[in-house]
This record gives C-alpha cells, sequence and structure tokens, in this order.
C-alpha cells in the first residue's frame, strides 16, 4: 500500500498530466462538457452546443402556419398556396467564466488508489461548474447592479419578455400554471407533456404538496418522489430559480418552454490550470471556460413572475 506522501505525489503527476499545456484537448473538452450536461440541472434538459470560436451563428428553419392544401389531380397549387419556411439566425457570443475548485489531500488519499483519479477530480469540477453555470444561464443579466459575474450574460429569465404575466402575489395555485400555459401561442403547445413548467424547488413542493392532498394515484406517485403535472406539463424544481421578496410576500417566478428551445453554447477552447497549497495540504484547480445561452424561440416561452409561497 502506498504512503500518504507516495498518494498525493501520485496525485500531483496526475494533475500536472490532466492539465497540460492549460488548454484541453478536443477530446477532454468534448467529455467535460458532457459531464457538466450530465449535472442535475437545467443544463440536463437544454441543447447544449460546442462552440469551435466564441461566436456561433444557429440557423432556424420551420413552419409557422398550415402548409397542407385540398388536392385536385393533375392540377398544381398556385403560388400563393405554395409554403415557404420561416427562416431566422440567432447568434452565441461567448462569454468567459471561471470555476475553482479545491480538493484537500484528505479527499485525494482516499480516492486516489481506485485507480480513477483523474475521473473523480473531473466529475467533481464538471458538478461544481454545472451548478454555477446554471446560475448564470437563469439569473444573468448585463444590468445587474452589484454582481459582475451575473452581468456577463442576459440569462433566461431575463430574456423572456414577449409573454410574461405578473401575479402580484396570487397564490401558487394550477391558477398560476394556467395563466403561464395560455401565455404561450397555441402553435407552439404540440406535445405538452415535452414542455417544462421550470421554477424554485419551494414552489415544486408546494405544488406537489397540493396534488398530494387530492388523495389519487397520481397524488401517491408525486408523494414518492415523481413529478407533478399542471395541465400535462411537468413541474420541475430547479436550484437556481430562487424565491425573493415582493413587499412583504415570498414569491418565486414560473418559466415555461420545451427544454430544447433552450440553447446553451459552451466553447472547446477550455483551460484546466493547477496549483498547489502545501500550507492548506490542497490542490487548486482552475477552469476557464466560454458560454453563452439563448432561445432558439423567445417567442415559445412564458412568464409568471411574483407568485406567491406559503
Amino acid at each position: 500500500m502506498m504512503t500518504n506522501q507516495q498518494l498525493i505525489e501520485k496525485a500531483a503527476m496526475t494533475l500536472a498530466t490532466l492539465a497540460s499545456g492549460g488548454l484541453m484537448n478536443p477530446e477532454q473538452a468534448s467529455t467535460f462538457i458532457r459531464m457538466v450536461q450530465a449535472a442535475p440541472t437545467i443544463l440536463k434538459d437544454a441543447r447544449m452546443v460546442e462552440m469551435a470560436s466564441d461566436t456561433r451563428k444557429i440557423e432556424k428553419l420551420g413552419f409557422g402556419q398550415r402548409i397542407l392544401r385540398p388536392g385536385v389531380e393533375g392540377t398544381a397549387l398556385a403560388d400563393n398556396q405554395r409554403a415557404v419556411p420561416t427562416t431566422g439566425t440567432i447568434t452565441l457570443n461567448a462569454k468567459e467564466v471561471i470555476a475553482e475548485v479545491n480538493i484537500t489531500y484528505d479527499t485525494l488519499e482516499n480516492n486516489i488508489e481506485k485507480d480513477n483519479l483523474q475521473q473523480t477530480i473531473m466529475q467533481l469540477i464538471a458538478e461544481r461548474a454545472a451548478l454555477d453555470i446554471e446560475e448564470l444561464v437563469i439569473n444573468g443579466d448585463t444590468a445587474h447592479a452589484t454582481d459582475a459575474y451575473l452581468k456577463l450574460i442576459d440569462g433566461l429569465l431575463k430574456q423572456t419578455t414577449s409573454h410574461v404575466r405578473d401575479l402580484a402575489s396570487a397564490a401558487l395555485t394550477k391558477d398560476a400554471f394556467k395563466k403561464t400555459y395560455g401565455a404561450v401561442p397555441a402553435k407552439y403547445m404540440r406535445n405538452p407533456a415535452e414542455w417544462r413548467f421550470y421554477t424554485s424547488h419551494m414552489a415544486e413542493l408546494e405544488w406537489k404538496d397540493q396534488v398530494v392532498a387530492r388523495q389519487t394515484a397520481l397524488g401517491d406517485a408525486a408523494l414518492q418522489g415523481g413529478m407533478a403535472n399542471a395541465y400535462g406539463v411537468p413541474v420541475k424544481g430547479i436550484a437556481m430559480i430562487q424565491p425573493y421578496a415582493a413587499s412583504t410576500d415570498t414569491v418565486t417566478d414560473i418559466l415555461l418552454t420545451h427544454p430544447k428551445n433552450i440553447i446553451v453554447g459552451m466553447s472547446r477552447n477550455i483551460r484546466l490550470e493547477v496549483d498547489k497549497d502545501i500550507r492548506e495540504r490542497k490542490f487548486i484547480i482552475v477552469l476557464t471556460a466560454k458560454l453563452d445561452t439563448l432561445f432558439e424561440e423567445e417567442d415559445a416561452v412564458a412568464k409568471a413572475i411574483k407568485v406567491k409561497l406559503p
């Protein structure tokens, strides 16, 4: 069995190899991005795209109205009956972010002999980075007065402007979900089960409690940890939609969209650098990446604000 000193030396060599040259190779970067996406955040649902540079254009193509016409044998459709797709472009402009992870010698000593130290370290970093990224993706606001990190980009809540319902501290009931649902243009809502109501964990818990009170099979499922639906759309609590104060009330927001309408772009030029603090007996790992987020179709998003929690 290795001594503790030998374990630490092995860890130092592994970290040096992992951070060789600072810049991850394309395979390492892709693996890391997949790890981030696998963490239990909104990134798990969103459409993650890798960016070869700091800017990436994404072309949109679709049909916003009926394309079928009555058919007449031997007769072509008139020019005014032929369907033309709606096109457009959205552009991701990645901003630099940094995540720092401190790993103590004790943690390494407990993991290093399992021959998966590199995987363990990358998983720890990915889990930490995913939560930081989710905070920016949800709550980013370039007009933020105090938080330099959140000022980097406008997040999903800030970007949702077309269909907003101010519930003015109305209680969280089915009506809150109904008003949010009704705000989305009907042409987008083809399969409600594929959409999500994203809200705070407390709001999800309160809604589950209301569903459980009905004493039905759905209520039993919700009590046992299943996802509770509202009007056919699953309600999902995420960490970075936090309750906030409005006058004397505690309120929250609800965001409704199709998960794949959320695009999160991350540059493959990910840098990993390592330092060692022998006084505090820990390794310091700094991850530098670049990212941005947009809705592919902002018109297909609705938001309810100031929904009162008990």
